[in-house]
């Protein structure tokens, strides 16, 4: 990692920027459907819900706010939203740990894919991702996601 802006950005230096630069996606022409109370949904873990047949995604919450990503891993098909929730080392000079990201990393259970959960981008490169799909929740505490 270097602070020289003149130099390109490696490319596990490109994907984090990506990252930082993203927003979740806020907009999807589609049905907003009742899956959840947000007591069903624990930090640190994920819920598997069925918005509509043939879907699953995995509902969470980071730092207060909700997300859904849908539970198929792009590489290989794996039940993604299975996977564990931490944080990830973000590049840095040799022998430098850089935590970041705590607790918005899922990583894929069968090969280790990692994809952040608020924006769905892969930290693997800066152009690969998992869908995700838009979340509100009412007055009520029930949970939605657009599909």
């Amino acid at each position: 990692m270097t602070d020289d802006p003149t130099l390109p950005l490696a490319p596990l230096d490109k994907a984090f920027a990506t990252i930082r630069q993203q927003v979740p996606r806020t907009v999807r022409d589609g049905a907003r459907v009742h899956v959840a109370h947000v007591t069903d949904i624990v930090d640190g873990q994920g819920l598997i819900v069925s918005p509509r047949e043939g879907l699953t995604v995995g509902l969470f919450r980071v730092d207060g706010t909700y997300y859904a990503v849908k539970n198929v891993c792009p590489h290989n098909g794996a039940p993604l939203c299975r996977g564990s929730i931490h944080a990830t080392h973000e590049p840095g000079e040799t022998r430098e740990l850089n935590p970041g990201f705590a607790g918005r990393i899922l990583r894929c259970p069968w090969h280790g894919w990692e994809f952040d959960i608020v924006t769905g981008k892969a930290l693997y490169d800066a152009t690969s991702r998992v869908a995700t799909y838009p979340v509100d929740v009412d007055d009520k505490g029930q949970v939605f996601v657009t599909v």
